[in-house]
């Protein structure tokens, strides 16, 4: 409480399907944030993000730094990772591993590519070990401890409905038709010559 009011954050989904966020106090100086669902599934590979919710609190503390852009060619923040997660998609027949004998974590070009993509949206880096640790958890059991790639979810836990959303059964399997469709969507087509 602030001054006699009372502050509160709340999420819904709208008719349309957009997930609304609104903020009282701000955050990161906005008082509301509005996506579609699709948009949480294309943060959370292009910027190799653990779950939903680092999605979300992403999505409320990124800040674009439009100086990247190049009008000339179009390329900003975000396509060095898209490139990236490309090219990861399209040698994922082979099997390509980013630990060495000795357990080392090796350069991975695609958490290169997502530590540009976060640096430039003003979110913090990861390094290749905390990359490696993460997806070594999300491929553990479900249910252990929330993995985190390193964004500060903090934002997110007294936002009024969004652990219901998160929680629900239909809410979790439409995100992960969003999932299956912006991968599908990268990745490479098989040339079908009859």
């Amino acid at each position: 409480m602030i001054g006699g009011k009372i502050l509160s954050s709340t999420f819904e989904r709208d008719a349309n399907g957009l997930c609304i966020i609104r903020c009282d106090p701000p955050v990161n100086g906005s008082n509301s944030f509005v996506f579609m669902p699709e948009v949480l599934a294309s943060w959370k590979a292009l910027l190799g993000l653990a779950s939903t919710r680092e999605a979300i609190a992403a999505i409320m503390q990124g800040r674009e730094d439009t100086s990247r852009y190049d009008p000339s060619t179009g390329r900003g923040v975000w396509t060095g990772a898209f490139e990236a997660l490309e090219n990861a998609l399209a040698d994922s027949a082979t099997d390509v591993s980013m630990l060495a004998a000795d357990g080392e974590v090796l350069d991975d070009p695609l958490t290169a590519a997502r530590n540009r993509t976060r640096a430039g949206l003003r979110l913090p880096v990861m390094s290749n070990e905390t990359d490696a640790r993460m997806c070594a958890a999300l491929a553990a059991d479900a249910s252990a401890p929330e993995a985190s790639s390193g964004i500060d979810v903090a934002c997110t836990q007294d936002v009024d409905g969004l652990d219901a959303f998160l929680e629900d059964e239909s809410s979790q399997a439409m995100l992960d038709e969003c999932e299956e469709r912006f991968y599908e969507a990268l990745m490479p087509r098989q040339n079908q010559q009859n």
